[in-house]
C-alpha cells in the first residue's frame, strides 16, 4: 500500500484504500483490504491524503511531511491521545510543527491528524512513500523540458450569421 492510495471520504469514518476508479464514483476498501464497497460521487467527496496540507505561518506543509516528522519525533515527543484537551493537542502539534497557523488549523483537524497517524502507523507507509517521493522528484527535475509556445499558430475567426429581423403581426 502506498500513501497516494489512501483516501478520506466525507460522511464515512476512518480512511479507505483505493481499489478502482469508475466514472460515477470509487471502489474503496478498508486499509486491511477487507470490505470493498462502492462510493458514489453524488453522495460523497473524496480527499486523497497526498493532496492534504497543513497551514503554517509562511506556506503549507504536506500531510506526509507532518506524518514523517511525527514518526521521527515519536521518541522525544510521545503521541497525544485524540481525545485530549484542546491545549494538549495544540501543544503537541506545536512541538511537531512549530510554525503551524493557530488561527486556521482547527482542533478537529489536529484530532483527525492524530487519528489518521494511529491508523496508518502499523502499515509502515511513511518511510516507503517518502523514499518514493524523493525518487520521483529527482526524476522529474532531470527529465522536465520547457517548450516554447507555437509561433505559427493561425487563429480563424468564425463568421456569425446575423439574425433576421422579422415583424410580428398581431
Amino acid at each position: 500500500m502506498e500513501f497516494r492510495e489512501i483516501i478520506a471520504v466525507t460522511g464515512v469514518a476512518g480512511l479507505k484504500k483505493l481499489v478502482a476508479n469508475r466514472n460515477d464514483g470509487l471502489i474503496l476498501s478498508e486499509l486491511d483490504d477487507s470490505n470493498k464497497k462502492f462510493y458514489s460521487n453524488r453522495q460523497h467527496m473524496f480527499s486523497p491524503l497526498e493532496n492534504i496540507s497543513i497551514y503554517t505561518e509562511d506556506e503549507t506543509v504536506l500531510l506526509l511531511d507532518v506524518f514523517i516528522e511525527m514518526k521521527n519525533q515519536k521518541d522525544s515527543t510521545p503521541l497525544v491521545d485524540a481525545n485530549a484537551s484542546n491545549d494538549d493537542l495544540r501543544a503537541y502539534l506545536g512541538k511537531i510543527l512549530p510554525t503551524f497557523d493557530r488561527d486556521r488549523v482547527n482542533i478537529s483537524d489536529i484530532k483527525k491528524l492524530v487519528k489518521w497517524y494511529n491508523a496508518l502507523e502499523g502499515f509502515d507507509i511513511f518511510k516507503k512513500s517518502a523514499e518514493g517521493e524523493e525518487n520521483k522528484s529527482s526524476v522529474k527535475t532531470t527529465t522536465q523540458k520547457h517548450h516554447a509556445p507555437a509561433k505559427d499558430m493561425n487563429v480563424q475567426q468564425q463568421s456569425v450569421a446575423k439574425p433576421r429581423m422579422t415583424k410580428n403581426k398581431v
